[in-house]
């Protein structure tokens, strides 16, 4: 009965390591091999997830081809338009009598920008995203899409009654200033005048300006902008023709910077003045 159980045991044993062989044997042939896909589960399944992602990666670039194929005419439409616009500013300057550098180079800048704007679309761009598993794409834009019908609904806030000088009219507006209370300061550039819209008003009040072209104290000279200064409510205007910074407070005028081509201006938080 010994002998029996000796025996069965050997042959255990003989089975071991036989199992023990075969192992070694796979060992080798993995080590000598280890790229080997029919023999690894491992590269098995990166195959499976490259073949996988390179199939997500075209999936989402056909689904950004046809966004950005969708963004385009409308990019197209919004610079056509405002080439129209500038083209009728051309013809419009072209037909007076008296214009000054500041229409020609706001119109030469005006074709600059929308050229550059053309061959470099800045409103139409990719965005990557480095956090997800595979970089993905996604078509970022400040474009509209043309289905947005509330751009077709706009309302006229200020003139809109033909180029003048009355109180409802406005004759080349520069630049424009929204305070708190929704007012627009509008710098009516032809009409040498700063005008204020209030809010659902019909017509402007004149709070600068308004007394002809002149470089007396109360009359502007083709003005290009202007700010309120929140801190004391006085209105700071960039009176280009006359080449000053000037300040209106309660209808009292001050030259706060003299004998500069002023065009552009700003404050910032703690009242400093940029020109």
């Amino acid at each position: 009965m010994a002998g029996a159980n000796i025996t069965e045991h050997q042959q255990i044993l003989n089975d071991i390591i036989n199992d023990y062989d075969q192992f070694e044997q796979r060992i080798n042939e993995k080590k000598q091999n280890p790229q080997n896909p029919q023999n690894d589960l491992l590269i098995k399944q990166i195959d499976e997830w490259e073949s996988n992602s390179i199939e997500i990666i075209h999936q989402k670039a056909q689904e950004c081809r046809e966004i950005a194929m969708r963004y385009l005419p409308t990019f197209f439409n919004d610079i056509e338009k405002k080439f129209n616009d500038l083209n009728e500013r051309i013809r419009q300057v072209h037909q007076e009598i008296e214009f000054d550098e500041i229409d020609l180079n706001y119109l030469r800048n005006q074709l600059i920008d929308m050229t550059a704007e053309l061959n470099n679309p800045s409103k139409i761009s990719i965005k990557q995203d480095s956090q997800s598993f595979i970089n993905e794409i996604s078509i970022i834009s400040s474009i509209k899409p043309t289905y947005n019908k509330w751009k077709q609904n706009a309302i006229t806030v200020a003139g809109g009654n033909g180029q003048g000088q009355e109180l409802n009219q406005l004759n080349w507006s520069a630049r424009i200033f929204i305070d708190e209370m929704k007012n627009v300061f509008i710098v009516d550039h032809h009409n040498h005048r700063i005008v204020v819209w209030n809010y659902n008003a019909q017509e402007a009040q004149i709070i600068a300006g308004g007394n002809r072209q002149g470089s007396r104290m109360n009359q502007l000279n083709y003005p290009t902008d202007v700010i309120i200064d929140q801190q004391n409510d006085s209105i700071i205007i960039a009176d280009h023709g006359n080449r000053r910074v000037i300040q209106w407070l309660n209808q009292n005028q001050q030259i706060l910077i003299n004998n500069i081509d002023c065009f552009g201006l700003a404050m910032d938080r703690n009242g400093f003045l940029y020109v």
